[in-house]
C-alpha cells in the first residue's frame, strides 16, 4: 500500500519537498522544522523511497557547521543566520549537487557523489562577472539540454544558467521578475519542471488572500516569458494557523504526484510532507486537487483507524498536535478524504481522552466529514469506522 499522508510518522516535520526520480528511486529533498515558533532549522534531511510505501530518512546531509567549516567559512560572519531554509538537488554525470540558502539571504551549492549525501564543501554562489553573492531564498535547479539553471527570490523571482562548475550564474542570462507577485501571485518557493517541451514553474501562490496554494505559471523557454496558468492544491483548512505551502511534482510510475506541506499545533509551523496523485489535461493543464488524508494510497475501509494526525481539514476548536486531534471544548469538525463509499458504515467511534457526542457525513466523493461537540477539552487518538 502506498503512502498516505502526512508521508511520514508523526514524529517528522519536513516540509518544502522538492521530488526527483533517480535511478528508480525517489528522493525528497525538504527543510527541517524543529520549534513551534519558527520555520526550518540549522539542518537537512533527505527522505526516499523506492516504492512510494516504505519511506527512509537520511541525515542530517548537511548542516550550518559544514558551511562554516567548508571553503565558504571565511565567510562566516556574513552568513550568521544558523537556519537553512528550502534546498534543491541535481544529480548529473555521477555527481549530486544540494543547493541550499540560509535565513539571511545567501545562496550556495554543496557537494557529494551521492543523492543521498552527505553534501560538502560547500561554495556560496557568486555572480561571474562581478563577483557579488546572489541574495534570495528558496533555490531551484533545473537541468535541460546539458545546461543547469538556478532560480530564486521572494515576491519576484530571479532565473539564470549556471557555469559547469555550478558555482557561479552567467550574468548575462540572469533574468529578473520571471514570475512576479503582482502578474503570477508568485510569493516564494520555486520549483520548475520540464515537461512535455515545456517550463512548469511552480510556487507558493497567494491568489486567495494567503501562499497556502501552490500555483503554476507555463513558458516555451527555461528563462520565459512565463504565463500564469492556475491552482494545483491549497492546503489552506489543514490547521488553523496555516499559512505557506512549498512543493514539486515528479512522475513516478506514469503518474504525477504533487509535493506539498500542511501545518499543525495550530501555527504556521512544524509542517509535514504530503503528497497527491495530479492530473494533466489534454494540453498540458494541471487540474486542482484537494489535500487528502489517503494521499497517494486507497480509500479508507471499515474499521481502520483514522488517526487524528490525518485529518486534512479541521474547523472550529480544533487542531492537530504532533501526534493527535486536539479538541477544545465546543464544537469542531475533522475531515478525512476519502473513505470507500461502496461500504456500508453505521457509525463512528473515538478513542481517546475527553467526551464528545459525534455526528458525521459523508459525501458522494468518500469525503467524511466528523462533527464534534466536546463537553470538555480531548484529545483524540483515532476514529474508527463500524
Amino acid at each position: 500500500m502506498k503512502s498516505r499522508n502526512p508521508i511520514l510518522p508523526p514524529e517528522f516535520f519536513f516540509p518544502d519537498g522538492e521530488p526527483h526520480l533517480i535511478n528508480g528511486e525517489l528522493f525528497v529533498y525538504p527543510s527541517c522544522d524543529k520549534s513551534a515558533d519558527g520555520y526550518c532549522s540549522d539542518e537537512l534531511y533527505i527522505v526516499r523511497s523506492k516504492d512510494l510505501s516504505d519511506w527512509r530518512t537520511d541525515g542530517p546531509v548537511f548542516d550550518c557547521e559544514k558551511l562554516k567549516k567548508g571553503s565558504a567559512g571565511k565567510l562566516s560572519d556574513n552568513v550568521g543566520s544558523g537556519l537553512l531554509y528550502a534546498p534543491d538537488s541535481l544529480t548529473v554525470n555521477g555527481k549530486s549537487y544540494l543547493f541550499f540558502c540560509t535565513s539571511d539571504g545567501f545562496e550556495g551549492v554543496a557537494f557529494s557523489d551521492s543523492p543521498s549525501g552527505p553534501f560538502s564543501d560547500p561554495v556560496l554562489i557568486t555572480g561571474d562577472k562581478t563577483g557579488e553573492y546572489i541574495k534570495g531564498i528558496d533555490p531551484a535547479v533545473l537541468y535541460d539540454g546539458g545546461k543547469a539553471y538556478l532560480y530564486w527570490g521572494q515576491f519576484s523571482s530571479f532565473g539564470a544558467e549556471l557555469h559547469d562548475g555550478f558555482t557561479k550564474i552567467k550574468e548575462d542570462t540572469l533574468v529578473s521578475g520571471l514570475v512576479t507577485e503582482e502578474k503570477h501571485g508568485f510569493h516564494e518557493g520555486s520549483s520548475v519542471r520540464k515537461i512535455n517541451g515545456r517550463y512548469y514553474y511552480i510556487f507558493a501562490d497567494i491568489h486567495r488572500g494567503k501562499p497556502t496554494a501552490l500555483g503554476y505559471a507555463v513558458s516555451d523557454s527555461p528563462l520565459g516569458k512565463y504565463e500564469y496558468q492556475g491552482i494545483i492544491i491549497d492546503n489552506d483548512g489543514c490547521d488553523p494557523g496555516t499559512w505557506n505551502n512549498h512543493g514539486g511534482i515528479e512522475c513516478v510510475d506514469s503518474q504525477w504526484y504533487v509535493f506539498y506541506h500542511r501545518s499543525t499545533n495550530n501555527s504556521c509551523f512544524l509542517r509535514r510532507m504530503c503528497a497527491e496523485p495530479i492530473f494533466f489535461d489534454k494540453d498540458g493543464h494541471i487540474s486542482e486537487v484537494l489535500p487528502t488524508s489517503t494521499g497517494m494510497s486507497e480509500p479508507f475501509s471499515k474499521g481502520e483507524r483514522l488517526y487524528g494526525y490525518q485529518a486534512c481539514g479541521v474547523s472550529g476548536s480544533a487542531y492537530i498536535s504532533r501526534d493527535r486531534l486536539i479538541v477544545k471544548k465546543g464544537k469542531a469538525a475533522a475531515v478525512y478524504r476519502y473513505v470507500d463509499t461502496s461500504q456500508l458504515f453505521s457509525s463512528v467511534e473515538y478513542t481517546g481522552d475527553g467526551s464528545a457526542e459525534l455526528d458525521f457525513r459523508f459525501d458522494a466523493d468518500g469525503t467524511l466529514t466528523v462533527y464534534i461537540n466536546a463537553e470538555t477539552d480531548m484529545q483524540i487518538d483515532y476514529f474508527t469506522l463500524t
